[in-house]
């Protein structure tokens, strides 16, 4: 019985540090933004905008506070990071694996390309995935069955790099199947429909 009073200041300690963490992580943006040059509350309020959004999208804390960080110190302005980050968000909502940008990005921070560039290239690895998903939903209309989607649109993106159009990627495919195509790499990802046999 004498423990059940003890109970009462754990619970409210426990209610207590869940408004303290949402405080404590807008203030590390905020920091964080401050840290590396950008002090206006506008742009800061912006920057915030859009990592909660990304949050919200269902990107990890873990991994998305060390990316921005990465982002700051690489001095996008507040424009350019909200348009990193409104990608890696649009591609999480749309079940596109974000965690390509995150590379792509990083690999631009660590090659000091201009941020300008960096963005350019968020921005087109959006477009490529968004176009490799309209293409494995096209090939899965055609019996074609996606074994790892996440996969699937990362080697589909990179032949749209390469030049490749939607179009072409699809009638290729259907008509030489995977590897009679040239397009060897997605053999692993994408599984061939099984034609019946006729009675």
């Amino acid at each position: 019985m004498k423990l059940r009073p003890a109970r009462a200041p754990a619970l409210l300690a426990a209610l207590l540090m869940f408004p303290v963490a949402l405080f404590a992580q807008k203030t590390s943006v905020e920091s964080l933004c401050r840290l590396h040059g950008i002090e206006q509350q506008e742009s800061i309020a912006q920057i915030r905008e859009a990592y909660v959004a990304a949050l919200n999208a269902g990107i990890s804390e873990d991994e998305l506070s060390p990316f921005v960080e990465d982002i700051l110190k690489h001095k996008l302005d507040c424009a350019q990071m909200v348009r990193v980050l409104f990608v890696t968000t649009t591609l999480r909502r749309d079940g596109l694996p974000y965690f390509v940008v995150f590379s792509k990005v990083r690999e631009g921070v660590t090659k000091e390309a201009p941020p300008a560039l960096v963005v350019e290239a968020a921005e087109s690895k959006l477009k490529t995935l968004t176009l490799s998903r309209d293409v494995l939903k096209s090939l899965e209309s055609s019996g074609y069955r996606v074994l790892d989607f996440q996969n699937a649109a990362v080697i589909v993106s990179s032949y749209l790099e390469k030049g490749f159009q939607p179009g072409e990627v699809v009638s290729e495919i259907r008509n030489k199947g995977i590897e009679g195509a040239g397009f060897a790499a997605l053999a692993g990802v994408l599984e061939k429909p099984v034609k019946r046999k006729e009675r």
